[in-house]
């Protein structure tokens, strides 16, 4: 996918949203990584936003920080992503969750009121979990997939 050229981190993407918090990466920052989406892939980002993100923040009244948004190619690869990871084209993200409460919460609000691909509360090996959201630019391509993984609890 060709990278945009005219990318530009504060382009809004929604009422809240920039841009950049869907592209800035630690991982691609560190190893050098050029993290930028294609026109095609901002638009995706754009059409996630307004349809699920942004409709979740407005119905809580609460800034949501995004932990993963695009992904391009080589820093996929460098987070070990699945080859088929929608974050390649801009349709998914990961949304940071507080605790397991809030988490469910969230979850149940998008299963009733939002249309989706995919909804996984994931998590690591020391207990940070996040919303994995994701929304097809064809809304008949929404497969409304929907695991939620309890998290373990931290290791001692």
């Amino acid at each position: 996918m060709k990278t945009n050229n005219k990318y530009n981190p504060d382009m809004m993407l929604s009422d809240d949203y920039r841009l950049g918090e869907f592209c800035e990466s630690e991982t691609a920052r560190l190893l050098g990584i050029d993290n930028r989406p294609s026109a095609t892939a901002v638009a995706h980002l754009r059409q996630l936003c307004c349809e699920v993100v942004q409709p979740l923040r407005d119905h809580y009244g609460l800034p949501i920080a995004v932990r993963s948004g695009y992904r391009s190619e080589a820093l996929n690869e460098a987070l070990h992503g699945v080859g088929a990871s929608l974050h390649l084209i801009g349709c998914a993200a990961d949304l940071a969750v507080p605790d397991i409460d809030t988490a469910r919460r969230w979850y149940l609000w998008v299963v009733n009121h939002l249309d989706f691909d995919q909804l996984f509360l994931e998590h690591d090996a020391d207990g940070h979990c996040w919303l994995h959201v994701s929304h097809c630019p064809d809304f008949k391509q929404n497969r409304h997939q929907c695991w939620f993984y309890h998290p373990a609890p931290p290791r001692p």
